[in-house]
């Protein structure tokens, strides 16, 4: 992903990213029974939506873990709730991280960044990662185009890296989850406008 700052601040955000991808790899490996058969497309998809979320920012190393935290657990009261009206249990379920981990300060911004994830129009925290995670999720779930700042070739390697591994399938079985849970009153109570 290339970023707008100096070339001796690349291996800086390296390593950064390196720490974000690391970070959800630890919590998935800590949870992995509770995903069962979904384990392999959603933490692609996680690992994914904090990439694209990393290219449209300059990282900050206070940044590592909310950017992990609310990688990892954005969509997450799915598998640990088993509810398609997973918001409000993802970010409870972040926040709990957050506290485990003596960052709960970041809990605001992890919320916003959880909640507004799935915002038709431009996300209403001013705090640029909150808008970076809105755009890394469209693009990942709904294959928009890339984000400011991502390449297609970046785009590539990230799809190497972490591939999609039938996250469409998933998404197909959890809107079918939502479906029967809502009466189809309102199957997809995560989008806002």
């Amino acid at each position: 992903m290339t970023d707008a700052t100096p070339s001796s601040a690349q291996p800086a955000q390296a390593v950064l990213r390196e720490a974000v991808h690391e970070r959800i790899a630890e919590l998935f490996t800590r949870d992995s029974a509770v995903f069962g058969r979904d384990l392999a497309p959603y933490r692609g998809h996680a690992q994914r939506v904090a990439a694209l979320v990393m290219g449209q920012v300059d990282m900050r190393p206070e940044w590592v873990e909310p950017v992990a935290v609310a990688s990892y657990y954005h969509d997450a009261a799915i598998w640990f709730e088993h509810t398609w009206d997973y918001l409000p249990g993802s970010e409870s379920l972040a926040a709990q991280e957050l506290s485990r981990t003596g960052h709960e300060g970041d809990a605001a911004l992890v919320t916003a960044m959880i909640d507004e994830h799935h915002r038709v129009r431009p996300a209403r925290n001013p705090h640029p990662l909150v808008e970076a995670m809105r755009r890394a999720d469209a693009t990942d779930v709904y294959r928009l185009p890339l984000p400011p700042h991502v390449s297609r070739d970046d785009y590539r390697a990230m799809l190497k890296r972490f591939p999609d591994n039938g996250m469409h399938l998933m998404l197909g079985r959890g809107f079918v989850m939502g479906l029967k849970e809502r009466k189809r009153l309102n199957p997809m109570p995560m989008v806002k406008l």
